[in-house]
């Protein structure tokens, strides 16, 4: 919990410093004749409203992890895919991976926090587009299917090369990765939000 205190008020300095930044390039831009001031605007509305949103994130996974807090409400499934493919797949289709989605109907409404579980999604997502570089076939696959005891089975599966069976056995351990960058909790704190939703 300290930890996770800890972070959050690292993580949210520069975030807040972003958000003022962003703020003032605004009303620079609206005194700006350029032709595409309009455009760019737009584009540093969307930027300060992302680093809002990570300000949020940061505060409930904080409190999720210092004292097993959640927000759960009935929710769209397909609304919270949506939201976590247009933040994770950012630059996807320029690295030629092919994205689709098998969405079950009678999987559509859970009962869930709807950032928590857009946390597991867009960090699974992530991990698949960057598991693919270099791959010959990239294609990621997300599957949703109602299972008959009132739970929801959901799939991300990617055509990257897999894990070492080393790396496997631990993977959901905190500091595990295989990445050169980062610092291998993201599956981690996946694992544990997915299991306080009764999940596995």
């Amino acid at each position: 919990g300290e930890m996770a205190s800890t972070l959050a008020h690292e993580i949210n300095q520069p975030l807040t410093a972003i958000t003022n930044y962003l703020k003032g390039s605004r009303r620079l831009l609206e005194k700006s004749r350029d032709d595409n001031a309009a455009m760019l605007r737009e584009a540093v509305e969307k930027a300060a409203e992302q680093a809002l949103r990570a300000g949020d994130v940061i505060r409930r996974l904080r409190d999720f992890v210092a004292r097993g807090e959640s927000e759960r409400q009935v929710e769209r499934l397909s609304a919270l895919i949506e939201d976590a493919s247009s933040l994770a797949l950012v630059g996807a289709r320029e690295a030629d991976v092919r994205v689709s989605y098998d969405l079950d109907p009678s999987a559509e409404l859970v009962l869930t926090d709807r950032i928590q579980i857009e946390q597991v999604l867009l960090n699974l997502m992530r991990n698949a587009v960057e598991a693919m570089q270099g791959a010959p076939r990239r294609e990621l696959h997300v599957v949703t299917k109602a299972r008959h005891d009132a739970m929801v089975e959901i799939g991300v599966i990617d055509t990257g090369p897999g894990l070492a069976p080393e790396v496997s056995a631990q993977l959901f351990q905190p500091f595990v990765t295989t990445k050169k960058q980062g610092m291998g909790v993201g599956l981690c704190i996946c694992c544990t939000i997915v299991e306080s939703h009764g999940g596995h």
